[in-house]
């Protein structure tokens, strides 16, 4: 009797103990793939993420594309998502700039919108283009880093210009910002007119309103002769486990970079260039963003499943240029993965089912 009573109080802690184990798991929400897509255009890309104190949210803020209409890259108004938990995306709408837009066609071009918090003011660095028909090439003319802001209780509609970071004599996109000490530091493509290459300009300021010229990087970042690459753009900035981490989209993978004082950066090598196994996760992933969750590091990117990458690399009548392939190659999603440290090294493996507490 004793033996029976011993092996039911065995079973029952046995029980008790899977009961939870199988709560725990509970308790984790899987990510999926693919994280999020535009609504109504289905051409998400550019995502940049932000934790929103007011909100509790994350949010991510993306540009979106127009792939389901041949003028797919002007007119492109910034999108907003939002999460409590990093896995289950919300549709919020466009942005409105100084009262005008909200809608999925804008009424003049914004791409790759940089966010950073500061005293309750989200602050945003975003290429802003006049172009609203490709009269000067599918991706228009020359872009500009303009500056808004708004209040954290309002990220969606309330954005208000500041001003524009450089004069007409620059031809600029992509723009990444962080803060280190008391300086806020913006980093982004630029060429001046009659410039032979384009340069990484560095802006800092106390306040976002006075901006003091860095001049541009030296160091390996779009330095061809240390990455075998004269094509780098998107560049984005972190600090994770006491180092600056640079990563930049040279159109095959990312190139990473490392930084003890976040000026001069060391170049480490490549990551996501080959396609992964997720549903649309098939390609070489773009343009991304970092969020640093409880010591965990997560990249968000966007990728274009359907886009035929080798027709572009072609030559002669063969070649098939994105905006000379079918709409449907343009479309584009958003996903996540997790980055990870190695022998001080960043790497990624795409394939990886991610949980979130």
């Amino acid at each position: 009797m004793k033996s029976v009573s011993k092996i039911l109080t065995i079973l029952f802690i046995i029980l008790l103990s899977l009961n939870c184990s199988n709560d725990k798991k509970g308790n984790e929400i899987q990510v999926p793939a693919p994280l999020f897509v535009d609504p109504n255009y289905h051409g998400s890309c550019d995502p940049e993420i932000v934790w929103n104190e007011k909100k509790q949210q994350w949010y991510i803020y993306y540009t979106a594309r127009r792939p389901k209409l041949e003028n797919t890259w002007l007119r492109t108004p910034i999108g907003v998502a939002s999460s409590k938990d990093l896995a289950s995306w919300q549709f919020e709408g466009y942005c409105r700039f100084d009262g005008i837009g909200g809608k999925k066609d804008s009424p003049e071009t914004f791409w790759a919108p940089a966010i950073n918090v500061a005293n309750d003011t989200l602050h945003m660095f975003v290429t802003w283009k006049p172009d609203t028909v490709p009269i000067q090439g599918a991706w228009g003319g020359p872009g500009w880093i303009v500056h808004y802001k708004t209040p954290l209780d309002n990220p969606v509609d309330g954005w208000q210009k500041v001003t524009a970071l450089h004069d007409s004599t620059l031809n600029t996109i992509d723009a990444t910002v962080y803060k280190k000490g008391e300086l806020y530091h913006v980093w982004f493509k630029g060429k001046k007119r009659g410039a032979s290459k384009n340069e990484l300009y560095h802006k800092t300021t106390s306040d976002f309103y006075h901006w003091k010229n860095q001049g541009f990087s030296e160091s390996d970042v779009f330095n061809s002769a240390v990455t075998g690459s004269n094509f780098e753009e998107a560049p984005y900035i972190f600090e994770w486990k006491n180092k600056y981490w640079l990563i930049t989209d040279p159109h095959n993978g990312f190139f990473v970079y490392n930084s003890t004082d976040g000026k001069t950066w060391k170049f480490q090598g490549t990551i996501l260039k080959k396609g992964g196994r997720r549903n649309l996760d098939n390609s070489m992933a773009r343009h991304c963003s970092v969020a640093v969750k409880d010591d965990r590091t997560f990249i968000f990117y966007h990728v274009e499943p359907w886009r035929r990458y080798d027709l572009e690399k072609k030559s002669g009548p063969e070649q098939k240029r994105i905006f000379q392939q079918p709409l449907k190659n343009r479309e584009s999603v958003l996903q996540m993965a997790e980055l990870e440290m190695e022998n001080e090294k960043l790497f990624c493996n795409r394939n990886k089912n991610i949980s979130i507490k």
